[in-house]
């Protein structure tokens, strides 16, 4: 049996970042399940990383790229007009790729269970990377240095809901695949929020991570003949092992002085470490390899061998189920990126926007198959920011398209969307508010931060966003009234 890539490397759990950091207990974290506090109500922010313009994903000028969300018919002007077909992928980028793996589409589209707002804007600030999801995880317009260290200085959605309900830190997530400086957005650096209440930053599979057994046990060589095809090994979970570390932990810990509250390194709980060591446990002693990612998640790109390859949005996508089967937080945060590679790949742009609608539809389609989060998960989807309404010139195809870039602030970088799902939100309704007001506003537009208070609006926290962006001096988001039943 060969070893492809596909077995080998399709996926694995990256770790955990500065928020798992293994190590000793903070008292500053008290321990409280959260679910009562919020009236059992879970809100999970998606941004769509990289870019994605209005023309191409609701105007659909390149085929239906996101059928899943909004079907085949254009829901804005400026793309294209009648029923799309698929992508307009051009035949000599087609012919070097591998095939997409996509589930079926579904019959009604997405946006009709929810509603949909064409029109939003992102009005301030660069339309960068971490500027965006920055804004989408605190509801403040910033101008961030791309930096790992570059945090926010308002709290974040983890910690209003946090601080709010006395919540562990396995209450709140934020999975991103590529890690970078988005991990410096579980916390911020205001001095009455901070690591002490940051969320958990999980980032999932990376290339070497699968490693990870074969370095810990040893192994030196392979067989991979068809007749006696020997395992790729794994790391054992073992209770008494596990309990003997937990002793030499309390032991180092015990002659270790506490840590400051003033110190700027998330360090979590008790509860929260050993939940967190829980899961990465069955992920490294799966012999099937599956935890790390199965071919039956059914996205990807078609192995040589018939299997499916993930692609960072789906591992993102897949590794967010599992925290959210397993852990049931009142506040997630999720980043897809795949779509960045329109800068020097317009074809592969279209092609991630196909990956990042059917991530979206099976996350929601796990929700609805799961009766507690059915009833109480509301679901905020949209792009960071938008693209350039300009190609840059970056390997130019067969139809006359380039790659596009974003941070110029065009219209093409701001103009975005926003679909809301869930029990707390209107069914069946595209709207295009205007004449929106506020001290500030220049849009007249629903625009980023209100899509953030919105969200924070379900759990019951827009007061404390709103006056904590105040007290800053920023200006906050406005509850979308027309979104919430």
């Amino acid at each position: 049996m060969a070893l492809s890539r596909r077995n080998f490397l399709k996926g694995g759990l990256a770790g955990i970042g500065a928020a798992a950091a293994a190590g000793a207990l903070s008292p500053l974290i008290k321990i409280k399940k959260a679910a009562a506090a919020t009236g059992g109500k879970r809100v999970i922010v998606v941004g769509i990383g990289g870019g994605l313009r209005l023309r191409e994903s609701l105007g659909m000028g390149e085929g239906a790229t996101m059928p899943n969300l909004f079907g085949t018919t254009p829901l804005v002007t400026g793309g294209g007009t009648g029923s799309q077909g698929a992508p307009k992928i051009a035949p000599e980028y087609a012919a070097r790729v591998p095939a997409l793996v996509l589930p079926a589409v579904r019959s009604t589209p997405l946006f009709k269970d929810g509603t949909l707002i064409t029109n939003i804007r992102y009005a301030d600030g660069p339309p960068g990377h971490l500027q965006g999801h920055g804004c989408l995880l605190s509801g403040f317009y910033n101008r961030l240095e791309n930096r790992a260290d570059a945090h926010l200085p308002v709290p974040t959605i983890f910690e209003l809901h946090r601080r709010a309900t006395n919540a562990p830190a396995s209450e709140t997530w934020y999975i991103s695949q590529i890690g970078g400086f988005y991990r410096a957005l579980i916390s911020s650096s205001n001095p009455d929020y901070g690591p002490k209440y940051a969320g958990i930053y999980l980032q999932p599979p990376g290339v070497m991570q699968p490693l990870i057994p074969i370095v810990a046990t040893g192994t030196r060589s392979f067989d991979f003949s068809t007749t006696n095809p020997q395992p790729l090994p794994t790391v054992p979970s073992d209770a008494a092992e596990d309990m003997a570390a937990q002793k030499l932990t309390a032991i180092l810990d015990g002659n270790t002085a506490a840590y400051a509250a003033t110190d700027p390194v998330v360090h979590l709980a008790d509860a929260d470490n050993a939940a967190v060591q829980s899961y990465l446990s069955q992920v490294y002693s799966d012999g099937t390899y599956d935890s790390f990612f199965p071919d039956s998640f059914g996205i990807g790109t078609r192995a040589q061998d018939g299997g499916v390859d993930s692609t960072p949005d789906v591992l993102t996508i897949f590794h967010a189920e599992q925290v959210l089967k397993k852990f049931r937080p009142a506040v997630m945060g999720i980043t897809l990126l795949d779509v960045d590679t329109c800068h020097a790949d317009f074809n592969g742009y279209l092609r991630a926007q196909q990956i990042a609608d059917a991530c979206v539809t099976h996350l929601w389609n796990t929700i609805q198959a799961d009766a507690d989060l059915r009833a109480n998960t509301t679901m905020i989807v949209m792009p960071e920011h938008g693209r350039h309404l300009f190609f840059n010139g970056n390997n130019p195809d067969s139809l006359g398209r380039s790659g596009i870039d974003h941070g110029q602030g065009d219209n093409g970088d701001r103009d975005v969307w926003m679909l809301a799902l869930g029990p707390d939100v209107r069914p069946n309704q595209v709207l295009a508010p205007t004449g929106i007001t506020q001290t500030g506003r220049t849009s007249g537009r629903y625009e980023t931060i209100d899509a953030v208070m919105t969200a924070m609006a379900v759990l019951g926290h827009d007061v404390d966003m709103k006056n904590e962006l105040t007290a800053f001096g920023a200006r906050p988001g406005l509850v979308m009234g027309e979104v919430l039943a």
